[in-house]
């Protein structure tokens, strides 16, 4: 395959360069420092898939040096709030049969996206593995927790040609599967993230730490159930199919593989970035607030995100 990859950062490098080590042609976008290291000595990738170094990537710093129409696949990894920036970019150089693929945190990406593009050429990705940028040109996989899940949304859009791009994903070295049910996993996700990500940041501990007092599991349920009102009301099905099942399985099966990852959240508090929080706790706020429902866990995150935002001198909008 063609691949673009727009904001390559951590995760947007692990998976380009994995790509390109297995013979796709891959080009990524990302910031210049980043960029000129990979051109000049190659991508070194380290992690619990093991030790890579990449060689032959093409890099670029802006959509403005891609040639317009030859890409099979265009990856959007940037953060959330700049997906509407991301895919205006795109217009330009996307052509009849490439397909763009939200790999993404949080909610609202793919509808941004199909704005733009159409749903008809608008696919998702449920990633959750964690990937840490050493330095530049350096990215070392942390932790994963489930493969990644790829999936359509429009009727029209070609499922064994979605299938064929998560096999070559898969036989890469990145675990990656089909899935039928791609809103479905991205909820899901966005639950194990709104659960997780705000706590660990706010209090500067890892996933696990947060079974260790009933205050944090009390606030990961209360989180849980919001989420799951919210989807119903949406009429997105969830899986398992009851917040309680949610909750067990996430403190038995999901907390423990990750319990010492700190979330994204954090780094960027560190940073002083602004955080994705208006697409994970604050989108479920948002639907909840379109469907009368009251979400005051998640409303209090949210708010709390934003007052450190605020404190840290980052703009949070």
């Amino acid at each position: 395959m063609n691949t673009l990859v727009v904001g390559a950062g951590a995760i947007g490098s692990v998976v380009g360069g994995f790509m390109a080590k297995h013979g796709h042609r891959v080009t990524l976008i990302g910031r210049e420092n980043h960029m000129r290291v990979i051109a000049e000595r190659g991508l070194r990738i380290t992690g619990i898939w093991g030790e890579h170094h990449v060689r032959g990537i093409q890099v670029c710093t802006s959509v403005d040096a891609v040639e317009p129409g030859t890409h099979d696949l265009i990856l959007i990894t940037v953060k959330a709030y700049d997906t509407a920036r991301a895919a205006d970019s795109l217009l330009r150089i996307v052509g009849p049969e490439t397909l763009v693929c939200s790999y993404q945190n949080g909610l609202g990406n793919a509808e941004t996206i199909a704005e733009r593009i159409g749903w008809e050429r608008t696919i998702g990705a449920r990633a959750i593995f964690g990937v840490v940028t050493r330095e530049p040109g350096w990215v070392d996989v942390t932790v994963i927790a489930n493969p990644t899940a790829l999936g359509t949304y429009h009727p029209t859009t070609s499922t064994n040609r979605v299938r064929a791009i998560a096999e070559a994903m898969n036989a890469t070295g990145l675990p990656t599967v089909y899935t039928d049910r791609i809103r479905t996993v991205l909820w899901n996700k966005v639950a194990y993230n709104c659960a997780l990500n705000p706590m660990s940041a706010l209090l500067d501990i890892p996933y696990g730490g947060l079974l260790d007092t009933e205050h944090t599991c009390q606030t990961m349920r209360e989180i849980v159930h919001e989420i799951y009102a919210v989807a119903q009301a949406k009429e997105i099905p969830l899986a398992p199919a009851t917040p309680s099942e949610y909750v067990r399985h996430l403190f038995e099966d999901l907390i423990p593989p990750t319990a010492a990852h700190y979330a994204s959240m954090r780094a960027d508090f560190i940073h002083r970035r602004r955080t994705e929080i208006d697409a994970l706790n604050g989108a479920i706020v948002r639907f909840g607030a379109e469907h009368n429902i009251a979400c005051p866990v998640n409303t209090l995150l949210t708010r709390l995100v934003h007052a450190r935002e605020h404190a840290l001198g980052v703009r949070s909008s």
